[in-house]
């Protein structure tokens, strides 16, 4: 679903919303080259979302836990120099490649840690 969250004019226009394995996401699909400037604008946005405190009252947040800020996947052929302090980007030319890198990353934990329980073949997604 394309989420609006704020509903204002000006604000994040994320062209997707989702929750993956209790993950909040924020999906921006680019398909037309943009400037570093424009991109880097476009994360100004959502970090001024992130400190107005507005989205802690969105109705999917938790209501048994601390709010959760979604993380912004960012699915473009283009690498852009973009970066926040506050928000976590993830930047990816495709879902598969997403995909791919976390089945990669879960791999790799899964050998540097003993399982003492068969996986389910699950991707999972930390935010730190």
């Amino acid at each position: 679903m394309e989420d609006k969250p704020t509903g204002r004019k000006g604000g994040i226009e994320p062209d997707l919303f989702c929750i993956f394995k209790g993950s909040p996401f924020w999906i921006e699909i680019q398909r037309n080259h943009y400037s570093e400037q424009k991109m880097q604008g476009k994360i100004s946005l959502y970090e001024e979302l992130f400190f107005s405190d507005e989205w802690k009252t969105l109705q999917w947040q938790p209501q048994d836990r601390a709010a959760i800020f979604p993380s912004v996947i960012l699915i473009t052929p283009v690498r852009y120099a973009v970066a926040s302090d506050h928000i976590r980007i993830i930047q990816v030319a495709s879902i598969h490649e997403l995909m791919e890198k976390y089945k990669s990353s879960t791999k790799q934990q899964r050998e540097a840690k003993p399982i003492t329980q068969p996986s389910s073949g699950e991707i999972k997604i930390n935010l730190t």
